[in-house]
């Protein structure tokens, strides 16, 4: 006996890293970071809480290595982006974890 014929329809393929950095994407996680970091300024400024600025350092220092691992991930894995392009995702990926360390020794957090 044969096996049955396979269905001719789609297949499964499973999605690649380099599919996974779109543009979309990686804006998105930058929004992510971003916000984190925002959402514990606001919280640093309403409140004294010793709970809340742990909390507070947790979201700075998260956010940032999140945007740098994705920024330094799109750079390095991307096969459409230009030299320039990549350059720019490691110089503002450089940006965001410097912002980041800035505002944690600005605050107090750090």
């Amino acid at each position: 006996m044969m096996p049955p014929q396979p269905y001719p329809g789609m297949y499964y393929q499973p999605m690649s890293p380099e599919n996974m950095l779109s543009r979309r994407n990686v804006w998105f996680v930058n929004v992510l970071g971003l916000g984190m970091i925002w959402l514990a300024f606001i919280l640093r400024l309403v409140s004294n809480d010793v709970n809340l600025l742990k909390f507070d350092i947790f979201l700075v220092i998260s956010g940032a290595v999140l945007v740098g691992l994705t920024n330094v991930a799109a750079a390095l894995g991307s096969k459409k982006t230009t030299d320039m392009q990549n350059l720019g995702l490691f110089i503002w990926s450089g940006f965001v974890l410097a912002f980041a360390a800035s505002l944690l020794a600005a605050l107090g957090l750090f």
